[in-house]
C-alpha cells in the first residue's frame, strides 16, 4: 500500500514537472527528469521513469518525446495557450483588485503555461502598477456573492461612495443592504453585482468593489417568474451604463461608417436594414440612460433616434442641457 501512495504521487510530481519545466522548445531527458524528481526527495531509475511516462500517456496526459543522444520529453497541451492567458491577464489587470491580488493572480495565471512561456509572458502583462482605486476585500466579496446565488440566499452587505477627499460615504446611514442577488457581471472595467427587490419590479446594481462586509444570509432569495430565466447576454447589450433606466425598443438611423459599432454595441444578432439617402436602420432594447445619450451626441450626427418620439425629446433636452450648461 506504501509503494502504491509513492507510485501515484511521483507520477503527479513527474507530470507537474514536466508542465512547469518544458515545452515544444525546452524538453528534459531521462537524467535531467531524474534530478529534478531527487530534488523533491523522489527516488527513480531510468527504466521506471520511462515506464512511468507511457503509464501518464495511456490515461490521457500527453507527454511528447524525441531522441537526440538520449530521450527528451515535453508537454505541449495545457488548458489554455499563452494568448488566451495574455487576455486574461488584461481583464485582471482592469479590475479594481489592489496590486498585490493582481500580481498574484497573474503570476498564477503565467504559471499555467510553464516557466519558459511565463518568463516571457511577464514582460509583457505584468505591470500591475495602476492609478486606480482598489478595494482588497474584493475577492471574498466576489466568494461570498457567487456562494449566495449558487445556494439561492439573499446576500447583505455596506455600501460607500467616495466624497472629494477620497473618505469613503456610507449609503443609508451605513446600515446594511440586503438583497436578493441575480448574477455578477464585468462591464467596462469593473465588476458589479446585479439584484432585484423583494417587492418592487425591475433590478438594481452594485459595484462589487464599493462593497464591504459581504455576507451570506441565512434567508432564502424571493423567487420571481421574471427572473427565472434571466438571460445575461441580452442584458448586457441593453446596457449602455450599469445604471441604466427603463428598457425600450429604440429605433435609429444611422451612416455606414457606424453598422460596426452597431454590432460591437448590440451584438451580431441585430437586423440591421437599408434606410434612405445610403443610411441605415435597426430596432434594438436599451436601457434609456444618459451614456446612451452621450454616444449618441458623441457620434456627431452619424446616428439619429427616430421613435419612440418621447426618447427622441429626452434626448434633445439632455443635448439642450449640455449647451445651457455652457
Amino acid at each position: 500500500m506504501a509503494h502504491d501512495s509513492e507510485q501515484k504521487i511521483k507520477l503527479l510530481v513527474l507530470y507537474d514537472i514536466l508542465c512547469r519545466l518544458t515545452d515544444e522548445n525546452h524538453a528534459l531527458n531521462t537524467d535531467e527528469l531524474i534530478e529534478e524528481l531527487g530534488k523533491q526527495g523522489i527516488k527513480a531509475s531510468p527504466r521506471v521513469l520511462t515506464r512511468d511516462i507511457e503509464l501518464l500517456n495511456s490515461h490521457g496526459y500527453e507527454i511528447l518525446s524525441y531522441k537526440k543522444k538520449y530521450y527528451y520529453y515535453y508537454v505541449v497541451n495545457r488548458h489554455f495557450d499563452s494568448a488566451e492567458i495574455a487576455m486574461l491577464a488584461d481583464v485582471v489587470k482592469a479590475s479594481k483588485l489592489s496590486s498585490g491580488q493582481k500580481s498574484s493572480l497573474i503570476k498564477k495565471l503565467s504559471d499555467m503555461v510553464g516557466s519558459y512561456q511565463a518568463e516571457s509572458l511577464s514582460k509583457h502583462i505584468i505591470n500591475c502598477d495602476t492609478p486606480k482605486r482598489s478595494n482588497s476585500h474584493i475577492i471574498y466579496s466576489i466568494d461570498a456573492i457567487d456562494r449566495a446565488i449558487s445556494e439561492r440566499k439573499k446576500v447583505s452587505f455596506l455600501y460607500y461612495s467616495l466624497d472629494a477627499k477620497k473618505n469613503k460615504v456610507y449609503r443609508k446611514d451605513g446600515n446594511r443592504y440586503i438583497t436578493n442577488p441575480l448574477v455578477m457581471v464585468w462591464n467596462k472595467d469593473n465588476y458589479y453585482l446585479i439584484t432585484y427587490p423583494d417587492r418592487h419590479d425591475g433590478t438594481t446594481t452594485y459595484r462589487i468593489d464599493r462593497m464591504e462586509s459581504v455576507k451570506v444570509e441565512d434567508a432564502d432569495i424571493v423567487e420571481k417568474a421574471e427572473f427565472a430565466n434571466f438571460d445575461i447576454e441580452k442584458y448586457r447589450t441593453q446596457v449602455f451604463s450599469m445604471f441604466g433606466g427603463e428598457v425600450h425598443t429604440v429605433e435609429m438611423q444611422f451612416v455606414e461608417e457606424m453598422i460596426d459599432d452597431m454590432y460591437d454595441k448590440f451584438g451580431e444578432e441585430i437586423r440591421i436594414m437599408p434606410g434612405t439617402d445610403g443610411t441605415f436602420r435597426v430596432k434594438v432594447p436599451i436601457q434609456i440612460s444618459p451614456t446612451f445619450f452621450s454616444w449618441v451626441a458623441g457620434s456627431c450626427g452619424k446616428v439619429h433616434i427616430l421613435s419612440p418620439r418621447t426618447i427622441n425629446e429626452q434626448f434633445k433636452e439632455f443635448v439642450e442641457k449640455i449647451k445651457n450648461a455652457y
